[in-house]
């Protein structure tokens, strides 16, 4: 007895034409995986930052690779806006970093750390006993290589040793006390002794000195406006691709401590205005000078 047909042949037809097109219609709206954004800078102290960006809440595997061996390998988790940033330590060398999200593709980049300088101790000549401005500074360093003059932790010029190693620096600052520190720009990291000092005020020419303290008045306590708290830590030059999570992570060992960074450098342009007014903590510039607390 001969088999009917309960469907003809173009419905089955018909039913494969419909897989297809589920098939193709998936392969076309799954979301593309990309992989994760990455940046690599290397510090003269040979401190490796490594940062990004992915999906919020998403965690980053990372592995760094030296000749062809994985030497590190570890994860970062984005934050709120997105942002991830982790900072390491390796000898120097030639490395190779992979990202990636999940299984998606990896982001290869490669980076060397460079060794350190060689460069000769910063020393300071001794100071008068009472110094005044204009203080003439002086010392040896590394012949011929730039440094970077620290006044309270405000880079206030830049000097180059001559060929004996000898440099100098003529300072002039108000009076009162004050902490000044050289520093080779190329090697921040290796820097002089810190020299406190106290420069006199400067006495007015045909004024004796018993004058001056009869006619000074006791000031109104009334008056004065009450000094800020001191904030430990140092000035610091925004430089492109930082941010203040970043910026937390590498000083202060914790990405979410960027507030603590914000509310010092705010402190400081109340009164100072070399320093930048951060409204907005996702919003720095660089070039701006800003205040990282001690940690």
């Amino acid at each position: 007895m001969a088999t009917t047909r309960r469907f003809p042949l173009a419905y089955d037809a018909f039913k494969a034409l419909v897989a297809l097109l589920l098939l193709l219609a998936i392969v076309l709206l799954a979301p593309e995986r990309t992989p994760p954004e990455v940046e690599v800078a290397v510090d003269p102290g040979g401190t490796v930052t490594l940062s990004g960006t992915a999906p919020r809440g998403t965690e980053v595997t990372l592995e760094v690779l030296r000749e062809g061996r994985v030497v590190d390998r570890f994860a970062a988790r984005a934050d709120d806006l997105g942002r991830w940033v982790a900072a390491r330590g390796y000898a120097p060398g030639r490395y190779t970093l992979t990202a990636r999200l999940g299984q998606g593709p990896a982001t290869t980049l490669d980076f060397e750390v460079p060794a350190p300088a060689a460069l000769a101790p910063i020393a300071i000549d001794p100071l008068p006993a009472e110094p005044r401005a204009p203080l003439r500074l002086s010392g040896r360093a590394e012949p011929g290589e730039v440094l970077v003059v620290f006044v309270d932790g405000l880079a206030v010029g830049e000097i180059t040793a001559g060929p004996d190693g000898r440099w100098a620096f003529t300072l002039d600052a108000p009076a009162g006390g004050h902490t000044v520190q050289i520093a080779y720009r190329k090697a921040p990291e290796i820097a002089g002794p810190a020299v406190a000092l106290v420069l006199e005020p400067e006495e007015e020419a045909g004024t004796p000195a018993e004058t001056n303290m009869a006619e000074a008045t006791e000031p109104d306590a009334t008056d004065a406006a009450p000094e800020p708290e001191p904030v430990e830590g140092q000035a610091y030059v925004v430089q492109e691709g930082d941010w203040l999570s970043k910026l937390a992570e590498v000083y202060l060992g914790d990405p979410m401590r960027y507030d603590e960074i914000r509310e010092a450098t705010n402190a400081r342009a109340a009164s100072d205005d070399r320093f930048a007014t951060i409204e907005d903590d996702n919003l720095i510039y660089p070039g701006e000078t800003i205040w990282i607390p001690a940690p």
